[in-house]
C-alpha cells in the first residue's frame, strides 16, 4: 500500500459495468474487493482558508481575494480513498481535508475521473470534509460578495486543481482493488472525559450533548493486513484561530496522524485513518487541557484518541462478503416540499414567508433569549434576512443552485447503513437518524459536511433554542428533519432490495463552473539554491532553520525530507506512520514550512520574484543518534521551462549537549516541541511560544536562531533516546 500508487491485484481499473440512471435489481451480493489511497490537496500557497469569516487581508497574493492569503503550511493535507466492489457495482468514501464538501467537488470530481481516467462512478461517491478551518477555499459557487461568510468567492481555477488532485487518489484506490473483508464497530460512550472533543452548544442544554459516539467502517486484505478505516464522530477543526496563515487540516489531521503512528507501533503494520464528521456541528476539540499551543494541542487531541480508537479496531467483526447499494439524488429545496405550509414557524413578524429560505434568523421579540435555554423561538414570529432579496440585490434570481438544490447519498453494505448530510449537523439531527435508524431496524453511521452545504442542520425544537447555529442555517427549523426523513424513505427502500436508479434529479444542477484561463507562472529570480551558513551546534529539542531559493508556489509545495546517514550513504528517514515508501517530512506535522517571497505579494502577478522559502523543524525529543540531513526537492521555473530541484548539499554538523534545549528560531519565535511526552500529560519544551502570528522572514548568517543551511547533517551522540527508535 502506497500512496496514489497501485498495489493491488486482480481488479480491473475500468469504470463500473452499470449505468447511473438504470435500474439495477436485485442488489448486487458476493465477494468484496477494496482499494485504498491517499494523495495530497497541495495549495497553492496563497490562497485562502475557508472556515473562518472576516480574515483581514493583510497577506494580498495572485489567488485569494476576500479573505487573507495563506504564507506556508503545517502538514499537507490529505485526501484519502476507500473502494468497495461487490458484482461490479462500487462505492468511493473520499476524506477530504477541506471545511466541507461542496457539490462543485462532489460533482467535479467524478466528472475529472471520466475525463482523465475513463472511471465512472456517477452517484457512487460519498464525500467526507473534515471541516479543518484552515485549509483551501474558494471552491463554493456562491455569489462572490458572500464570500466574506467564510468561503470567499470561487474561484474556478482552484476548483479544477482540487478535483483534479481528488480524481487522482480515487484512480489510485481503484486501481489497488484487491480481495478484502470490511466490518463496522461502534463504541456509544467513547470519550466522557471530554479529552478528545466536548459540546460547545450552550443554547440546546441539557436536552442534547455532544454526539457520544464513535463508528469505524474498515477494510482489510483476507491475510489480515490492514488497509484504511474511517473514523467517525463530531469534531470541528478549531484549535488554531482565525490569524494563522498556515494550511493545516488541524485537530482532524492531528487525530489521524497520531492514530496511524499509534496502529503502526502497536501492530507493525501501516493503516489510512480516514476521520469524517458526524455531529460536528455542536463540537469543539479539546487537548488544551494543559494550555499547550496549537500544533502540540491538535497532536494531544490524537494522543488521546489513538488508544481509544485502537481499541475499537480490534473490536471489529470482519466479513468477507456483502450486499452493496447506492443511491444519490439532487433535490429541490422549497418551502412547501420541505413541509412548512403545515407548520407556520418560519413566519416574518408580518406572517409572511421565507419562501426561498431565509439567514441569520433571530426572534424578534425581545423575551427570546438565545443564552437561555429556558426561552424559545416557537410560536414567535422570525426575524430573518430573506435569501430571495439578498441574492436579488447581488444581482443573483431564485431558485439558486447553492441555495434550493442540494446533493444526497444513502449506500448499504449489507444491514450496515449509510447517509450523507450537506452540512453542520449537531448532536440533535445525529440522534434523529440514529432513531431512525433503530425504527427500521438497522444499523449505520451519518456523513455530516458531505457531498454539498448549507451550513447548519438542526432539529426543529433545537433550531428555535436560537444562538449561533441557528442563525448561520438557510432554510428554518424544518430542513434538518426533512433531509433525514428523506434519506430513511431511501433506505426503507434499499432494505426492500428495489432496483432504483443509482442516480437521479429533480432538476438540473443551477450552478454549474464556469471557463477560466489559467494563471501564468511566476519565474524565479534566482536559480534554485540554499541560502545561509551552518548554525555551530544542535541537539535534540532544538529548532533548526533552513533556508532556500525555490519556485512558485503554483508549481505545488517543496518537500523537505529528514534522512540519515546508514553507513552506506544517506537514506530517508521512515514515517511513523509506516506508510511504505514515505519519510518523516514536511507533508505531516513534522515542520513548518513558509513561502516568503520578494518582494512581498501585492495581490498581482509579475514577471519574475525572489521565491524564498524557509522550514522550521524541531529535532524530536526521541531522535536516535546519528548523523543527519534534511533533503529539499520541488519545482522552480526560469521563465522559459519548469525544472525539479533536489537541494543536499552544504551539510550543517551539531553535537547533542546533555539537557538540550531549544532556543527559537528567527528574532525569538519558537516552535512548540513535538515529543512523546505530551501523551503522558507532560509539557514538552515549556520555554517555546505559540506560531499565531505571521511567520518571521528569515535573515541573517545562520545558526539555530537564524536562517540556516539545508542538509542539516546533525551527530546527535550522546545520551540514550527516548521512546521509539527510528530503523
Amino acid at each position: 500500500m502506497t500512496p496514489t500508487t497501485p498495489t493491488g491485484t486482480n481488479s480491473s481499473t475500468s469504470g463500473t459495468t452499470a449505468n447511473p440512471t438504470e435500474e439495477i435489481d436485485p442488489l448486487p451480493q458476493g465477494p468484496i474487493q477494496a482499494g485504498v489511497a491517499v494523495g495530497y490537496l497541495t495549495g497553492p500557497v496563497g490562497a485562502s482558508m475557508a472556515g473562518f469569516g472576516g480574515r483581514t487581508v493583510t497577506n494580498s497574493t495572485p489567488w485569494n481575494h476576500l479573505l487573507n492569503g495563506t504564507s506556508g503550511f503545517y502538514g499537507l493535507g490529505t485526501i484519502k480513498a476507500m473502494v468497495i466492489e461487490v458484482g461490479g457495482e462500487r462505492l468511493v468514501v473520499m476524506k477530504m481535508p477541506t471545511m466541507s464538501s461542496e457539490h462543485s467537488l462532489t460533482e467535479g470530481t467524478i466528472e475529472k475521473l471520466k475525463a482523465l481516467h475513463d472511471i465512472d462512478i456517477t452517484g457512487r461517491l460519498i464525500t467526507a470534509a473534515t471541516h479543518s478551518h484552515h485549509n483551501l477555499a474558494r471552491y463554493w459557487r456562491l455569489p462572490a460578495p458572500l464570500g466574506f461568510v467564510g468561503a470567499d468567492s470561487p474561484d474556478e481555477e482552484l476548483i479544477d486543481r482540487m478535483t483534479t488532485a481528488m480524481a487522482d487518489v480515487i484512480a489510485a484506490a481503484v486501481a489497488d482493488l484487491g480481495p478484502a473483508q470490511w466490518g463496522a464497530a461502534w463504541n456509544d460512550d467513547w470519550d466522557p472525559d471530554d479529552a478528545v472533543y466536548r459540546d460547545r452548544r450552550g443554547e440546546n442544554d441539557p436536552t442534547y450533548g455532544k454526539d457520544a459516539r464513535l463508528t469505524l467502517l474498515a477494510v482489510r486484505r483476507p491475510d489480515g493486513t490492514p488497509m484504511a478505516t474511517v473514523i467517525n464522530f463530531g469534531m470541528h477543526g478549531t484549535v488554531f484561530d482565525s490569524p494563522n496563515e498556515l494550511f493545516t487540516e488541524d485537530a482532524p489531521g492531528g487525530l489521524e496522524m497520531k492514530f496511524e503512528e499509534a496502529f503502526f507501533a502497536a501492530k507493525g503494520q501501516p493503516i489510512f485513518g480516514m476521520f469524517a464528521q458526524s455531529g460536528g456541528g455542536d463540537a469543539s476539540p479539546a487537548g488544551d487541557g494543559l494550555g499547550h499551543p496549537e500544533p502540540a494541542r491538535i497532536e494531544r487531541v490524537g494522543h488521546a484518541a489513538a488508544p481509544k480508537i485502537l481499541e475499537l479496531y480490534d473490536a471489529i467483526e470482519w466479513r468477507d462478503e456483502a450486499t452493496l447499494g447506492v443511491r444519490s439524488r439532487r433535490i429541490d429545496l422549497t418551502y412547501s416540499g420541505i413541509g412548512y405550509d403545515d407548520y407556520p414557524e418560519f413566519l416574518n413578524s408580518q406572517g409572511g414567508p421565507y419562501l426561498w429560505g431565509g439567514w441569520q434568523c433571530k426572534g424578534a421579540e425581545g423575551n427570546v433569549d438565545d443564552g437561555n435555554p429556558a426561552t424559545s423561538m416557537e410560536g414567535k414570529p422570525k426575524n430573518c434576512m430573506p435569501m430571495q432579496g439578498l441574492l436579488e440585490s447581488l444581482g443573483e434570481k431564485v431558485p439558486h443552485g447553492e441555495i434550493h438544490q442540494t446533493y444526497l447519498t444513502v449506500a448499504r453494505l449489507d444491514d450496515f447503513y449509510m447517509l450523507t448530510l450537506p452540512g453542520e449537523p449537531t448532536a440533535s439531527v445525529i440522534e434523529y437518524a440514529r432513531a431512525g435508524y433503530e425504527a427500521l431496524g438497522v444499523d449505520g453511521m451519518v456523513f455530516g459536511y458531505s457531498q454539498d452545504h448549507l451550513l447548519y442542520l438542526t432539529q426543529p425544537d433545537d433550531w428555535l433554542q436560537g444562538g449561533y447555529e441557528s442563525e448561520m442555517s438557510l432554510w428554518g427549523p424544518l430542513l434538518a428533519k426533512y433531509l433525514v426523513d428523506g434519506q430513511m424513505t431511501v433506505i426503507g427502500s434499499l432494505i426492500a432490495g428495489d432496483g432504483s436508479p443509482v442516480w437521479s434529479e429533480d432538476s438540473p444542477a443551477l450552478s454549474v463552473g464556469k471557463s477560466f484561463e489559467p494563471r501564468a507562472l511566476e519565474a524565479s529570480v534566482d536559480a534554485p539554491g540554499l541560502t545561509g551558513e551552518p548554525p555551530p551546534g544542535l541537539g535534540r529539542g532544538e529548532t533548526l532553520r533552513i533556508a532556500w531559493n525555490g519556485g512558485d508556489p503554483a508549481l505545488g509545495e517543496p518537500r523537505v525530507t529528514v534522512q540519515v546517514d546508514d553507513g552506506g550513504g544517506f537514506v530517508d528517514v521512515p514515517s511513523p506512520s509506516g506508510w511504505a515508501g514515505t519519510a518523516l517530512d514536511n507533508s505531516r506535522y513534522h515542520m513548518l514550512t513558509h513561502y516568503a517571497p520578494v518582494p512581498e505579494p501585492n495581490g498581482k502577478l509579475l514577471p519574475e520574484r525572489e521565491q524564498k522559502w524557509y522550514v522550521d523543524w524541531q529535532v524530536p525529543a526521541d531522535m536516535p543518534a546519528g548523523t543527519y540531513r534534511l533533503r529539499i526537492t520541488g519545482r522552480s521555473f526560469d521563465g522559459q521551462a519548469t525544472e525539479d530541484y533536489a537541494l543536499e548539499d552544504g551539510a550543517v554538523r551539531g553535537h547533542l549537549r546533555p539537557g538540550a534545549r531549544a532556543d527559537g528560531g528567527a528574532r525569538g519565535r519558537r516552535v512548540e516541541a513535538r515529543c512523546g511526552a505530551a501523551a503522558a500529560g507532560l509539557r514538552c519544551g515549556e520555554d517555546v511560544a505559540d506560531q499565531r502570528l505571521p511567520p518571521a522572514r528569515p535573515r541573517g548568517r545562520g545558526g539555530r536562531s537564524r536562517a540556516c543551511a539545508s542538509a542539516a547533517d546533525a551527530d546527535l551522540h550522546q545520551g540514550q533516546p527516548a521512546g521509539r527508535r527510528h530503523p
